[in-house]
């Protein structure tokens, strides 16, 4: 653990003292042993490193876990797109059911039968209808 060689450039004055008090002051902290020397902490790294890749693996197994979820999450909104647009079409279509309706009642309050285009519309609208509830039930 040489402190002078990434932080300090063998340029700057007193690189030796102040490495000393740095590793003094780590010694009073207790953030490295007195019969520690730099360079001989292999244990100390191999732990670290140990930890590093026990957090790693970790963090894969969250960022699995979490694509997971988003797919189902994403495959869920989708599904639900769908249903939202089919039941817009089932609202579209009971008004033209609505409207054939309001078709045959109008043609019968005056007294006469409804034409065979009233009708045809009419049993379109209600098949049409139908078959829209059925890829919304299934």
């Amino acid at each position: 653990m040489q402190l002078h060689a990434p932080f300090f450039p063998p340029s700057v004055p007193h690189t030796r003292s102040l490495e000393a008090r740095i590793k003094e002051e780590l010694i009073a902290q207790g953030l490295l042993d007195s019969e520690e020397r730099p360079g001989q902490g292999g244990d100390l790294e191999d732990e670290v490193l140990a930890e590093l890749q026990k957090r790693q693996a970790e963090l894969k197994a969250l960022i699995a876990h979490n694509r997971a979820r988003k797919q189902e999450l994403l495959r869920l909104a989708k599904e639900e797109m769908r249903k939202q647009e089919l039941r817009q079409r089932v609202r579209v279509a009971d008004n033209e059911v609505m409207e054939g309706f309001r078709r045959i009642m109008a043609a019968r309050q005056k007294k006469r039968t409804p034409t065979k285009k009233e009708k045809d519309q009419a049993w379109k609208a209600l098949k049409e209808r139908e078959s829209i509830l059925k890829l919304l039930d299934g």
